[in-house]
């Protein structure tokens, strides 16, 4: 990004978009910047004036967009929930003292950059250690479940600030990766988390030279890429060279990172616009055997991302998969392969169904209307499945 800020407003900045950029440097240079963040990471909802910024703005400028691509606020209670409970079952079910929290390393192969006929991927492998509690936000947003994780896991640091800043750099930053397709919302989520680990305490440990930016080492594992591929393809524009750097980092993550916790609030988008081979067939597992007029339900793009977290826990033997997503996968005709594909995976699945549903007309236990958590007409439900 910050190349992409030298090219724009740089020395050599384009005459035909000069007046855009000086229109917008005076408009910044008006903000209070430290007014607007002073009570940054104690509101929540749409007080957060990321969010504001982010998804306000984008339902006035481009309400299609944000409904395509499923720009939709988790309330606070949702992610805190969902966060808490992984934290639980890493405690519980797998025997992590300390959760979300744990350090301890785990060794996996990876390819090196040196070939090798012998191999079967063509390249020479190395063994190396990496962190056994990797958690991965495949649809990121702005960073919301990212944010929450850090926040439960520093309550644990009350009183032992000295080790903080040590443990953020050595054993936070590279286990909490995160995926997103959108620009405003990727760069909202790196300044998010950026502005949440300065209120916390965090002071980087290495030295950076005098540069603002983080280094190789450190930088946010938060990624501008589409989960739902394998590569991510040359655009062949001005942003090609920066954009394949960052799908080559995406790519480590996506081939070779162990990930144990896969959370977060995938889109929902019946009428998916994110086709590609790769996850139609891993989606074609959810399609066998049945014999229905119409399959559209099961290319639903929360639909793909169930099944993307799948993948990744069964590549990795075992973890939680903790979603807050549409819940017609609980009961309907098209789903029921979905849902046997989901319990021989699964050891333990965990379905707090919220309803919501104003086509069905939902009404609670007293008779009255029944609220959406988000403002969607379909019914949502938290799942968490483990194995």
């Amino acid at each position: 990004m910050r190349k992409l800020f030298g090219y724009i407003a740089g020395p050599d900045i384009d005459d035909r978009i000069k007046w855009v950029v000086e229109n917008l440097s005076e408009i910044f240079l008006a903000c209070n910047v430290k007014e607007i963040l002073k009570n940054y990471g104690k509101s929540t909802k749409m007080e957060d004036p990321i969010i504001h910024f982010y998804e306000t703005f984008l339902s006035e400028y481009d309400p299609k967009l944000r409904k395509s691509r499923g720009v939709w606020y988790t309330p606070q209670p949702v992610v805190n929930f969902i966060v808490r409970a992984v934290d639980d079952i890493l405690k519980t079910e797998f025997d992590l003292p300390q959760g979300l929290a744990d350090t301890s390393k785990t060794k996996i192969k990876v390819n090196t950059q040196t070939p090798d006929a012998r191999s079967s991927t063509g390249y020479k492998q190395a063994e190396i250690d990496t962190h056994r509690v990797q958690v991965l936000d495949p649809a990121t947003g702005t960073g919301t479940f990212l944010a929450e994780v850090v926040k439960h896991i520093y309550k644990k640091f009350q009183g032992q600030q000295g080790i903080w800043s040590n443990y953020v750099e050595k054993h936070l930053i590279p286990r909490l990766n995160g995926f997103e397709l959108l620009m405003a919302s990727y760069a909202m989520a790196h300044l998010k988390l950026d502005l949440l680990l300065t209120e916390t305490g965090y002071k980087r440990t290495s030295p950076s030279s005098g540069h603002p930016s983080l280094k190789r080492g450190e930088r946010l594992r938060v990624y501008l890429t589409n989960s739902l591929e394998e590569h991510h393809p040359d655009t062949g524009t001005l942003f090609a060279n920066w954009l394949s750097t960052e799908a080559n980092e995406a790519n480590h993550i996506k081939r070779d990172t162990p990930v144990m916790c896969v959370i977060g609030n995938p889109p929902y988008a019946v009428s998916s616009t994110n086709k590609n081979d790769w996850i139609d067939n891993l989606i074609a597992d959810y399609k066998k055997d049945l014999n229905e007029k119409s399959y559209n339900s099961l290319s639903d793009d929360y639909v793909k991302f169930i099944r993307y977290g799948q993948h990744y826990i069964e590549k990795n033997g075992s973890g939680v998969l903790a979603y807050i997503s549409n819940n017609s996968f609980v009961d309907g005709i098209v789903f029921r392969q979905m849902r046997k594909h989901l319990l021989e995976c699964f050891d333990k699945i965990y379905i707090l169904d919220l309803h919501g549903n104003s086509k069905k007309k939902e009404t609670t236990p007293n008779g009255k209307k029944d609220e959406n958590v988000f403002d969607i007409q379909q019914g949502v439900s938290i799942n968490i499945l483990v194995t």
